[in-house]
């Protein structure tokens, strides 16, 4: 491998030239068509040029090279989740996690996954894994807020929540959780007081602004 190619594709690829960056992958392609470094790059890089069924190709092919590099299964599974392969995207990232279970991101993904799918309490697993692993991410810990509230563990929810609010108290999100909660113990003031705040940093939320107004009015 010439790594001082490598380097110059890379740096293609992070400041942004996408276009230059794909030749020079697909160079390296040709010249180490089993490097299957090169082949998740190019597949990473054409999932960003939108070009998804040949970003699975070069992905699965990566794979194929090498199985035992939790990267390549989870850049597979982020492909095969834009390009519409849910199942397969989920075993893929599961497949990564077994191969590392160090890696934080892997089951925040697999937690937005779960949670867009309306599947809470695997949601909620996969995102408090990943607080465990990675204890500062503020977005798992509001996931895993939202999901426990979801799944009624409102003792839990709170938990989360307000620690995340402890980090920052600019999400509206953590306010939408936390007047879930305060709703289903019947207390409608404080939770309508929450919805104003998480609808006061996304006022185009009708949501928030409907629950505001059904809290209120109770």
């Amino acid at each position: 491998m010439d790594d001082d190619l490598l380097q110059k594709a890379l740096n293609l690829h992070q400041t942004g030239d996408l276009e230059r960056a794909e030749k020079a992958y697909l160079d390296l392609a040709m010249d180490y068509p089993d490097n299957a470094d090169v082949l998740k790059l190019l597949g990473v890089l054409s999932c960003q040029l939108r070009k998804f069924d040949e970003g699975v190709n070069y992905l699965e092919a990566a794979v194929e090279l090498d199985g035992s590099v939790a990267e390549y299964r989870q850049a597979l599974g982020h492909a095969y989740l834009v390009s519409g392969k849910v199942e397969e995207g989920i075993a893929s990232l599961n497949k990564a996690g077994e191969l590392d279970p160090t890696r934080a991101d892997v089951y925040g993904a697999l937690g937005d996954t779960y949670q867009h799918l309306g599947d809470f309490p695997q949601a909620l697993r996969a995102y408090q894994r990943a607080v465990v692993i990675d204890p500062d991410n503020t977005n798992y810990r509001i996931g895993a807020g939202l999901c426990a509230v979801f799944t009624e563990q409102y003792e839990a929810a709170t938990e989360y929540l307000e620690q995340a609010l402890k980090e920052t108290d600019s999400i509206p999100q953590i306010y939408y959780g936390l007047a879930l909660v305060k709703s289903a113990g019947d207390d409608k003031k404080s939770a309508a007081e929450l919805m104003s705040k998480a609808e006061a940093l996304d006022p185009e939320n009708p949501e928030y602004r409907r629950l505001r107004e059904e809290f209120a009015a109770a």
